[in-house]
Formats: C-alpha cells, sequence, structure tokens
C-alpha cells in the first residue's frame, strides 16, 4: 500500500511541475521587457525552474492581465502595487521585487517642476496610463480635470511619449526607470528632461490569485534559494545598468509611423 501511495505521489508531483505557471503583465521594461527579459521576469522564472517547475509568460494589457488573473485563465501578474493587489483580492507572497516612483517629465526647455499635487495646476496636459494606480490623491486630481489624457492600447506610454515629443501633452507621469528606458528605445531620450517626482516609492510585488496559494509559496521559496546561491543579486546587478537597446522588430514598426521626423 505505502509502495503504491508514493508512486501516486509522484506522479501527482510530476503533473504539477508539468503544467506550467501561467503568468502575465504588459511591457514595463527594465522590469518587463520584450522576449521575455527584465529583471522581474528573470527573477520569477528562476524563482520557479530552481525547483523544477516550469513558467509560460504572456504579454497582455495590464488591465486585461488583472481580469485574466480573477477568472483563473492565468495564475499570476508580475510588479503589483500593494494598493492593486488589495483591490482584487490577490495573494501577496510578501517578495518586494521593485519599488515603482510617481516621475514627471515634460520637453528639454521647460521650467515645469512637480514636487506637489498643486504644482500640476499650471499644466496644460497631462498624460497618463489609463489603468495605473498613481495614488489616491494623484489619481483623483487626474480624474477630475478634463486636461489629463488617459493612454491605452499595446504601448500606451511609448505613445505618451511620441505625444509630448510632438508637443500634444506638457507633462508625461509614470515610473523614471520605464520612461527613460523607453524613450532611448524610441531614440527621444534626448528631447526629455525629468521634472520631477511625487511621494514616496511604493513596493512592488508577483501576485497570484485564490486559487494558486501553492505557488506563492514556491515562488517565496525560490527567491529565498536563489538569494542563497547568489543568483539573485547576478540578475539584479544586471539590471543595474539598462541593457542595450535592441528594439523588437514588430514593435517598432509599429510605432515607427508615429515617431517625429528632426532631419
Amino acid at each position: 500500500m505505502l509502495k503504491y501511495l508514493l508512486v501516486i505521489l509522484s506522479i501527482f508531483c510530476f503533473q504539477a511541475h508539468a503544467t506550467p505557471i501561467r503568468i502575465a503583465s504588459d511591457i514595463w521594461c527594465p522590469y518587463i521587457c520584450e522576449n521575455q527579459t527584465g529583471y522581474v521576469v528573470e527573477l520569477t522564472r528562476r524563482a520557479f525552474e530552481i525547483q523544477g517547475q516550469s513558467v509560460e509568460f504572456q504579454t497582455i494589457p495590464y488591465k486585461r492581465a488583472l481580469v485574466e488573473l480573477q477568472k483563473n485563465n492565468i495564475d499570476a501578474v508580475l510588479a503589483l502595487m500593494p494598493h492593486t493587489i488589495t483591490k482584487n483580492q490577490l495573494i501577496n507572497p510578501d517578495v518586494i521585487v521593485g519599488y515603482n516612483s510617481i516621475d514627471f517629465y515634460t520637453l528639454v526647455g521647460s521650467n515645469e517642476t512637480f514636487e506637489h499635487i498643486t504644482d500640476l495646476n499650471q499644466s496644460q496636459q497631462v498624460a497618463v496610463v489609463s489603468g495605473y494606480h498613481y495614488g489616491v490623491e494623484l489619481d483623483a486630481w487626474f480624474n477630475v480635470h478634463t486636461n489629463t489624457y488617459f493612454a491605452s492600447g499595446r504601448d500606451p506610454l511609448a505613445m505618451n511619449i511620441i505625444r509630448l515629443v510632438k508637443g500634444r501633452h506638457s507633462v508625461i507621469v509614470g515610473n523614471k526607470n520605464v520612461i527613460e528606458y523607453t524613450a532611448s528605445q524610441l531614440n527621444l531620450n534626448q528631447q526629455l528632461r525629468y521634472a520631477g517626482t511625487i511621494g514616496k516609492p511604493t513596493p512592488l510585488y508577483v501576485a497570484f490569485n485564490q486559487q494558486n496559494k501553492d505557488s506563492s509559496i514556491t515562488f517565496t521559496n525560490g527567491i529565498d534559494m536563489l538569494k542563497a546561491n547568489g543568483e539573485y543579486q547576478q540578475i539584479i546587478n544586471k539590471y543595474k545598468i539598462l541593457p542595450k537597446v535592441v528594439p523588437n522588430e514588430v514593435r517598432h514598426k509599429n510605432l515607427q509611423k508615429f515617431l517625429p521626423n528632426f532631419k
């Protein structure tokens, strides 16, 4: 009887590991990049792989990822903030994978600075990404001011940068690392100017739906293993300096028609 029980348990464990963990997110480089790169992607993949568990990544819009997570069509979403995790009743393994800041960018030559919400009152048009959480007070400001533009679609941040350079926005809002990386991919980083940060950095987590508590535990154990063997720090060090810019060909072609011509 014990022999058969062990066989059944081994088959169950094999099937559990044979079924990939389904993880989704939108592109938010250098955290989550094209072609399944980015340091949060690499940390998450290795946290599971080191325990023999395969992972399947999908690139889908942020709001859709949360919907699919609730439907159990995927198992986890990368780089979520505490507010989003609580609102959607997700499982938080309490492993911080990074921090998000609310940073403001204008065109070079502008003298606008942003340290307080009231600084936005003089802006002609502010561009943000639809579905993202910028904090209770900033969200409230954006929602009641008609000069706020909510970008959506496959590359909302990239399109906000392009529209800023074309003069359609006076300021764009996002994470400094992500804005600068995306602008460098578009060869527009020299046109942008960092104009300040409002609020304090917020921790980011990999969150799982309620059906995947075991996967959240596996993830936590995997991160501990990566820290113990030094691989965690190697991945973090790899992305301290933005990786070499090699634009995804399809994505670059899709955005090419919107890019301004400075010749």
